[in-house]
């Protein structure tokens, strides 16, 4: 009697926890003691791919793009526009000044006296340019004397007092030969008058005819030399 009276109220116990239990699972949960799973079970579903095909994959391009571009510019900002002054046009070089020609030249003799000895004497030879261009004078004139209208003698040797050098003559300029002449008398010849001298200059083959400053005695004897002719110079010698 006392056995089954001990294991009725346990029965009852345990049916009371139950009904507790599944009214505070809301029918979600249950317990395995009242016969029913405690692990809440979910519905089937689709399974899941491993992974999500929505992102985007980057397909490289083979060719150039030719949308412009929309950033700045790595490389340095427009540059003002480079500005160089005018130069004036060159003008050409003038030629070099040929050298002078016999008819470009008018000629003139002028004595000097006071540098005269007892069988020798000076002249200055001229020569002035009387043309419209420049043109120059280098080295030594050839002199022949003259009587009657023919030289005579021996053409001229040259005077040392003067060296050669490169005369630039302007329209009006002039420039000067120094001319030495010995005595006919000191030289066993025969003494004709000479009255004109026949100047060549350099860098030229005519002769002009030039006045002599007073008559002179000349050898006529193509052997005898009576006259030595310095180079041209922009001013006389001086002795």
């Amino acid at each position: 009697m006392i056995h089954s009276w001990q294991g009725r109220p346990h029965r009852s116990a345990t049916s009371r926890l139950c009904g507790t239990l599944l009214v505070l699972a809301a029918g979600t949960l249950t317990l395995s003691a009242c016969g029913v799973p405690l692990i809440p079970t979910l519905e089937p579903s689709a399974t899941p791919s491993t992974r999500s095909s929505a992102t985007p994959t980057a397909t490289p391009t083979t060719g150039p793009s030719t949308a412009p571009s929309t950033g700045p510019s790595s490389g340095p900002g427009p540059q003002p526009p480079q500005t160089t002054a005018p130069q004036p046009p060159s003008s050409p070089r003038p030629p070099k000044p040929a050298a002078c020609t016999t008819d470009q030249l008018t000629f003139g003799l002028q004595s000097r006296p006071f540098d005269s000895g007892m069988s020798s004497f000076f002249w200055d030879l001229s020569v002035t340019n009387a043309g419209t261009q420049p043109c120059t004078v280098n080295g030594y004139p050839t002199v022949l004397l003259v009587s009657s209208g023919q030289p005579v003698g021996a053409a001229s040797g040259l005077e040392p007092r003067a060296q050669p050098s490169l005369v630039r003559l302007d329209p009006g300029q002039s420039a000067f030969s120094l001319l030495h002449l010995t005595q006919a008398g000191a030289h066993v010849c025969p003494i004709v008058p000479v009255t004109e001298l026949a100047v060549t200059p350099p860098n030229n083959d005519q002769s002009t005819r030039v006045a002599t400053p007073s008559p002179i005695d000349g050898c006529n004897d193509a052997t005898t030399q009576l006259v030595s002719t310095g180079a041209f110079a922009p001013t006389p010698v001086a002795f």
